[in-house]
């Protein structure tokens, strides 16, 4: 399905095309087949990357056509943050957007203004504690990251907090934006919506275990990495980048993270950019030569 072919605004459809999105994705054509525009609640469980944002930004347009509210929580501050940027680029001088967490003394009344508010569970429940008003005037609640319900640390505070805005609000629109879990199903009748269920990715997915500089991939190929004076996590990272690919690193604490960008810094700097570097001198003179 091609964008000019949904029922959205003309400027988001502008703005989409400027991006280079053409064409939906799977998940996204499904969303709009099961009614994501006519207002029927959804569940999308499907992996990352997958254009699950995307929907809930079409649904967002849709009801600022008619007035509308947007509530977008998450769990964390900086995807908070990560999302303004991201409705900010698209709505852009047609709907008011604003972020906001921490202060959970008050129930910031100057928030009724703003047509979409992204917020954390944490702050939204605060919201709701202080008896926001602003809040009964929500016509579509996004909830990112919907599978932490099953969380032992943000799980009942999501649980509490969508429970509460549903109350509020029982006729508001909700999509809930979920990775691929097993219990998707339960989670969709619990909030009687529509599941979209997919297994997509734009990029396939290869798994394999990595020993003595050797990844063995589940399907039988084998990767030799060429890169051996790091530990294994950067010399995998190393060999990506140097294939013009991107690596993306996860650690189990934000301090591991931090240890290991400082060290995949190092690392580049010592091997990649030296060896760019020496194309670049080579080509210069090269250049002069000719």
């Amino acid at each position: 399905m091609k964008i000019e072919e949904i029922p959205i605004p003309s400027y988001l459809k502008e703005n989409l095309l400027k991006e280079g999105i053409e064409e939906l994705y799977p998940p996204q054509e499904e969303a709009i087949k099961k009614g994501v525009l006519e207002g029927e609640n959804l569940v999308l469980a499907t992996p990352t990357a997958s254009g699950k944002t995307l929907v809930a930004i079409f649904a967002t347009a849709k009801h600022l056509e008619n007035n509308g509210k947007v509530l977008y929580l998450t769990p964390l501050r900086a995807l908070a943050a990560e999302k303004y940027d991201e409705f900010k680029k698209y709505f852009e001088n047609k709907a008011s957007v604003i972020v906001t967490y921490g202060d959970y003394d008050s129930s910031d009344p100057w928030l009724s203004k703003y047509d979409i508010i992204i917020t954390t569970n944490e702050k939204a429940d605060s919201l709701l504690r202080h008896g926001a008003e602003w809040i009964k005037n929500i016509s579509l609640i996004i909830i990112d990251e919907i599978h932490l319900l099953g969380d032992s640390e943000r799980g009942p505070t999501l649980e509490m907090t969508v429970t509460k805005i549903l109350e509020t609000v029982p006729n508001a629109q909700v999509i809930s934006l979920s990775a691929t879990i097993k219990n998707a199903e339960e989670i969709a009748n619990w909030l009687k919506s529509k599941l979209i269920n997919i297994n997509w990715r734009p990029v396939p997915l290869k798994e394999g275990i990595y020993y003595d500089g050797i990844i063995e991939f589940s399907n039988g190929d084998i990767k030799e990495i060429n890169f051996k004076d790091f530990e294994p996590v950067i010399n995998i990272a190393l060999e990506t980048i140097m294939e013009n690919g991107q690596a993306l690193v996860f650690t189990t604490t934000r301090r591991k993270a931090e240890k290991i960008a400082e060290k995949a810094a190092k690392a580049i700097s010592k091997t990649i950019l030296k060896s760019f570097l020496k194309e670049d001198i080579l080509q210069e003179y090269a250049e002069k030569i000719l």
